[in-house]
């Protein structure tokens, strides 16, 4: 049985108009996508779809804790993570040449189909939600869990002597017009 099943939403057989389901993303569901930096999870996703003739409307809303490492001093931390997505989907075929910027957030499936999974999204959406390189201790409420070793170590000076190597001297002297 595809793990990722659980995430399939059959909408043919909904009736029009809002839909609420609830998943709880756990380090399994990110074991199933390779190449995922995030690898220990806890997040609750609310997803609220919206189900019309022509397209459907989802809304996901995410809160929880990724398990990673902080940039600056390496220890291992749980960061918060909140965030409102939407993505829209349409029942007709996309071409390719079609440059359209304002449909970003369109998906586009064929009028056959009878299930979208939401997998893709949701993982997307939590690995959107972490900052690209802010990923600290003092972002955390409460106890600062940094490892005071590393930190100390940053903030000292080498014991190596900065050498100057003379033979790029001539180099500053150039001017440039």
């Amino acid at each position: 049985m595809d793990p990722l099943r659980q995430y399939e939403i059959a909408f043919v057989g909904l009736k029009q108009g809002v839909h609420d389901f609830n998943y709880h993303i756990d380090d399994r569901f990110f074991q199933l996508f390779s190449e995922s930096i995030v690898e220990k999870a806890d997040v609750m996703v609310h997803l609220k779809f919206e189900k019309h003739p022509s397209f459907f409307m989802f809304n996901f809303h995410l809160q929880g804790k990724v398990h990673l490492p902080c940039d600056r001093c390496g220890v291992e931390l749980d960061y918060p993570i909140e965030s409102e997505n939407s993505v829209i989907v349409k029942f007709d075929e996309h071409r390719e040449g079609d440059d359209d910027d304002s449909m970003a957030d369109v998906i586009y499936i064929g009028r056959n189909e009878t299930h979208f999974s939401v997998a893709q999204s949701i993982y997307e959406f939590v690995n959107l939600s972490i900052p690209i390189n802010h990923v600290t201790c003092d972002n955390l409420n409460g106890e600062k869990p940094c490892d005071e070793n590393v930190l100390n170590q940053l903030q000292s000076p080498d014991d190596h002597e900065s050498t100057v190597d003379h033979r790029w001297d001539d180099l500053t002297k150039i001017k440039f017009n």
